[in-house]
């Protein structure tokens, strides 16, 4: 069976790879499609090689079909449609106790710490399996995994009918942000350089705001009178969407920080002191949030046919890198098939 398996410093190589069988709580899926993340790119990139075990296969942003189950599986059989909830958590630790798995403090993501879903058959505990419903292709049903962390963003948020928000950065994130905060009831507001970018957002009912040719305080000034930003989430992770985020919020108003990022940034703290501008911080998702993902794809909430911008089988998986990283491209979200022959 084939997979794409990475093995340090960069190299990824499409290969054949002998899946294991599952034990006795575990299934085996047969992987239909599986979107490239922008954590696959820092694994490319060699940044994620000290969390890994090499070489193994990456991705997890998947759908697929249950293939075969162990002997004490009870919440899936043969045939089930499912997409992964990538989370799993020690159970042990203080941040579990509390509830909170998704930010368990021996935290494996899987495709990162264990084995990941460009492949044909992913074998993996059926705790991780969360139903598409019959209304959701396997092609849309791949995109639940980024979705969800946009539902948990928006969540954190506390995003309310009727709230203004900015989206800072159109990116996969960024745009799925956005549209799942305009489900929500809010007015939004995108702010991204890309031209292509913009027009896709755009193509997707996102009003946009280009920073470069437009000042973005201004215009959100404008449209709450005066008032600023009830929502801002930071999905950049540059130095610039940094600088905007502390100065949008209105009075008590609220920044998310959805990015990650991957050096120290200078943040105006008075512009939050000030103003007593709140901050909260969000990572991943919980399985509530992936579920609510699948309702938005199950409702024709969120336009999938226009975020999926490209399907590639798993043979032309660089190919689909390259894609992802053409900072002057016009990719959303690119797919792989992983059981095209």
């Amino acid at each position: 069976m084939k997979a794409a398996v990475y093995k340090g410093n960069g190299k990824l190589s499409v290969e054949e790879w002998n899946g294991r069988m599952p034990e006795e709580k575990e299934v085996q899926i047969k992987v239909s499609y599986c979107g490239i993340c922008g954590s696959d790119i820092h694994i490319l990139q060699g940044s994620e090689d000290h969390r890994m075990h090499l070489p193994s296969v990456i991705g997890h942003e998947c759908s697929g079909t249950v293939w075969r189950v162990g002997s004490k599986v009870e919440s899936a059989k043969p045939g089930d449609r499912v997409a992964v909830w990538p989370v799993k958590s020690c159970k042990e630790c203080f941040a579990c106790k509390e509830g909170y798995g998704h930010v368990c403090q021996y935290l494996k993501v899987r495709g990162i710490e264990t084995e990941g879903a460009f492949q044909y058959a992913w074998t993996l505990d059926e705790e991780a399996l969360v139903k598409i419903p019959d209304t959701v292709s396997m092609l849309h049903g791949a995109l639940a995994e980024p979705l969800a962390i946009c539902c948990h963003v928006v969540k954190r948020g506390n995003v309310k009918k009727g709230d203004f928000v900015v989206v800072i950065g159109g990116g996969p994130i960024g745009i799925m942000t956005a549209l799942v905060a305009k489900a929500a009831g809010a007015d939004v507001v995108l702010s991204e350089v890309n031209e292509k970018r913009l027009k896709k957002a755009a193509e997707l009912g996102i009003h946009t705001v280009n920073p470069v040719k437009e000042d973005l305080l201004d215009a959100v000034i404008n449209q709450t009178l005066g008032r600023g930003a009830d929502v801002v989430f930071e999905t950049s992770g540059s130095q610039p969407g940094v600088d905007s985020m502390v100065q949008l919020p209105k009075v008590h108003g609220t920044v998310v920080l959805v990015a990650i990022y991957g050096k120290p940034m200078t943040v105006d703290l008075k512009q939050l002191y000030y103003y007593e501008k709140n901050v909260v911080t969000a990572r991943i998702q919980e399985k509530a949030d992936m579920e609510k993902a699948l309702e938005l794809l199950a409702g024709n909430e969120i336009d999938a046919d226009k975020i999926i911008t490209s399907v590639l089988p798993l043979a032309d998986i660089q190919k689909g890198f390259d894609k992802c990283m053409d900072r002057n491209g016009s990719e959303v979200k690119v797919m792989i098939q992983c059981d095209a022959d």
